[in-house]
């Protein structure tokens, strides 16, 4: 904390003169003033252990007494990540936004770990396989959900690895170019298909 320095000092047994007594009262006055505006504090003169729990709280802070400005470049302001959901459900209200990721496979192509929560378009020119592998190979999580589109002019089959079922009706072919479908997983190495689909 910064110094409180009195203009004037006294000896036992002097006259007090008052013009230099009240410039010590005035000193004394604005240092405090200064105190309760956020001024003469060093540093890393508050730490949190100095602070007691519950000591501060909004309706403590005056409107617009924290600024940025008034923020140590040391400490980074995010915007809060929840995390995993634990829970068997998440209610919310309001809107919602997700922004889904795109990427692209210009061959046959096998899911990989990556792929959970995307689109995967196949801009292939010939007919080609999106294969979906055993979870011994790629441990997807249950409920997992991947969309397949058919970008290119050739043909998309989604294709089950050894072990796997993929539950789709009436096949397992994407119908056309732009077609798209959407594949579930329910048990270990089960999924259903969802979309525009022929035999």
């Amino acid at each position: 904390m910064a110094t409180l320095t009195i203009p004037n000092s006294f000896n036992n047994g002097e006259v007090i003169d008052a013009p230099e007594m009240n410039s010590n009262f005035t000193a004394v006055k604005t240092f405090c003033e200064d105190l309760s505006q956020g001024n003469n504090f060093d540093a890393g003169a508050i730490g949190t252990t100095d602070i007691a729990d519950n000591a501060i709280t909004s309706a403590k802070i005056a409107t617009g007494a924290v600024t940025t400005g008034k923020i140590a470049s040391s400490i980074t302001l995010t915007t809060p990540n929840i995390g995993a959901a634990t829970g068997t459900s998440l209610n919310t209200t309001g809107n919602v936004i997700s922004h889904i990721v795109t990427t692209t496979q210009v061959a046959s192509y096998t899911l990989a770990l990556t792929d959970d929560g995307t689109i995967v378009q196949m801009n292939v020119a010939s007919g080609n396989n999106l294969t979906v592998p055993l979870n011994s190979s790629v441990a997807f999580p249950i409920g997992t959900q991947i969309i397949i589109q058919q970008q290119g002019a050739g043909q998309t089959t989604i294709v089950a690895t050894g072990g796997v079922t993929l539950n789709a009706t009436p096949g397992l072919k994407l119908r056309t170019q732009n077609s798209g479908a959407v594949c579930i997983k329910y048990s270990t190495d089960a999924w259903f298909v969802f979309g525009d689909l022929s035999a």
